[in-house]
């Protein structure tokens, strides 16, 4: 931070020097000043935020989500207080349907069912980090996910307008684990998709899957928890991957 505010401080100067008075030319930077600025590290600039930044905020998702929140449990470090609105099975479209509906999908909070789209209002949250998707893709395709992503992120602004809103990528899949159209691929379209519609909306847009894949988009394996099973759940290690990245790009 010292260093930033150096190099600015000598720019303001240059620039103050040359135009004060109006009598001289503005001196621009040399070459080396500017290199001063461009060679800042991104870290330099974007610190790290604390643990306890997460206090005010909200998970939601579904199983996959609901193991960062064992690990939270047992990692206060990872990410503070972060409460978790969560439910196994949950995606973008079920999280639509009716609480009363025989077949319906809500996460359970304080003793009782509620809709995805509280979450914010339910925990009293200012910050809500929404990571679904994984249900959806092999049921509904890309563009049913994407569409029912976009009416669920819409009914949580109505309900909270001033909820800041980060809209998490859904997450890789094991090799040998893909299925049908819920494979890696469609993963992929997916998530850019729902990117484009975040950039377009100015939502925040956070790429997990980016951060647990190998090179061919498949899960890791040293991250996988259940290769013998939906090969789609996440080790510890992973999870710590996962709140780093978001203490780092919040």
């Amino acid at each position: 931070m010292k260093r930033i505010l150096t190099v600015l401080l000598i720019l303001t100067f240059l620039f103050c020097s040359g135009c004060c008075g109006g009598k001289k030319a503005m001196i621009m930077p040399t070459a080396a000043e500017t290199s001063a600025v461009q060679a800042l590290s991104y870290s330099d600039v974007h610190a790290p935020v604390d643990a306890k930044w997460f206090d005010d905020a909200v998970l939601v998702g579904d199983s996959v989500t609901l193991k960062l929140s064992y690990y939270c449990e047992a990692h206060p470090e990872a990410l503070g207080q972060a409460q978790f609105f969560c439910a196994g099975s949950l995606g973008y479209t079920n999280a639509l349907w009716d609480l009363d509906r025989a077949d319906a999908v809500h996460p359970y909070f304080k003793g009782a069912t509620h809709l995805t789209e509280e979450c914010a209002e339910q925990t009293g949250a200012s910050k809500a980090f929404i990571m679904l998707g994984m249900n959806d893709i092999g049921l509904y395709g890309t563009d049913g996910a994407l569409q029912s992503a976009k009416t669920l992120i819409g009914n949580i602004l109505r309900r909270s307008p001033n909820v800041l809103l980060y809209i998490q990528s859904t997450t890789p899949i094991l090799t040998g684990h893909e299925s049908g159209t819920f494979t890696n691929e469609n993963v992929r379209l997916f998530n850019k998709s729902l990117e484009e519609y975040c950039r377009s909306q100015g939502y925040k847009y956070l790429d997990i899957n980016s951060q647990l894949a190998d090179e061919k988009g498949y899960l890791k394996p040293e991250y996988c928890s259940d290769p013998d099973a939906q090969g789609i759940h996440f080790t510890d290690e992973a999870c710590r991957i996962w709140a780093d990245y978001l203490k780092n790009n919040v």
